[in-house]
């Protein structure tokens, strides 16, 4: 991961200031002077390779993507400025956004969709001295979202809501989100015992037609966890992900979770959901 150097010419160029051949423009970046006031067109699908390899070529290009921010964002009295990966996870094409938005609420590692018009070329440096072209784009949005809306969206939803409650201690299937780099189950374990009780995700599985298959953290996804021991009273809520599934063949799907009780006079049972697909 590579920050780049943005120098204050390059911000008050993409707020539509007037800008000054100072020696820090000259030192980290060529900008032109033009603008485009009227959309060229959008940057589709196809475009992108090209837009990172020659970005003047589109300039004036409605640009809309998902990234990650690389660094903390700069801000002054006129916007903010960020240097986002529009692919996060390879950490690679790089991007210059500024916005008219000096408050904007965004850290370092958010991921964002920005939604913009290229308005130029960045032609500079990074920290270790490289040379870096860029894509600079003037963003009339800026959102800051989840890791599952940037990586791991949504093809497809099963809305479970069923609970099974052995002697108090009682397990919940919220939901089933599918989606291209895995499967999220939405739990929630509730101790309504007099006694502690233990759930460990490591032993619940994911059964797709007579398919065992494992839970399978993504550990950058930072799902919030299950809590493996739970005191009387105490409920936790949490994402437990497996592999991916296809989406077009849900049929003879089950979970499979188990559980204990420190009061060994109480037997459980293995917790064992029915899915179905309704949709």
């Amino acid at each position: 991961m590579k920050k780049i150097l943005l120098s204050g010419s390059i911000l008050l160029f993409l707020l539509g200031g007037c800008g000054s051949n100072n020696d820090e423009s000259q030192k980290k970046s060529e900008v032109s002077t033009e603008k485009n006031e009227k959309s060229a067109g959008k940057i589709t699908e196809d475009d992108i390779t090209k837009l990172y390899t020659s970005p003047k070529k589109f300039k004036g290009y409605e640009y809309e993507f998902v990234g990650k921010l690389l660094g903390e964002p700069e801000q002054d009295d006129e916007g903010t400025y960020l240097q986002i990966y529009a692919d996060p996870q390879n950490y690679e094409k790089n991007t210059i956004v500024a916005i008219k938005d000096p408050t904007l609420k965004i850290k370092e590692d958010d991921y964002v969709r920005v939604k913009g018009t290229i308005e130029d070329t960045f032609e500079g440096e990074n920290m270790l001295g490289g040379k870096v072209t860029a894509p600079m784009v003037l963003a009339s949005s800026v959102k800051v979202i989840d890791y599952a809306e940037a990586l791991a969206p949504t093809l497809k939803e099963i809305k479970v809501e069923k609970e099974i409650n052995q002697n108090d201690f009682i397990v919940k299937v919220e939901k089933i989100e599918f989606a291209k780099p895995h499967t999220r189950v939405f739990f929630t374990i509730d101790n309504k015992t007099n006694d502690k009780i233990s759930f460990y995700t490591f032993n619940t599985k994911l059964i797709h037609q007579g398919k065992q298959l494992e839970e399978d953290t993504d550990y950058d996804a930072n799902y919030p966890e299950l809590q493996s021991e739970l005191l009387p009273g105490v409920s936790s809520t949490g994402i437990i992900t497996y592999p991916a599934i296809n989406i077009d063949d849900l049929n003879d799907l089950k979970i499979y979770a188990e559980g204990s009780s420190n009061n060994y006079d109480i037997e459980m049972e293995p917790f064992v959901f029915e899915i179905e697909n309704t949709n």
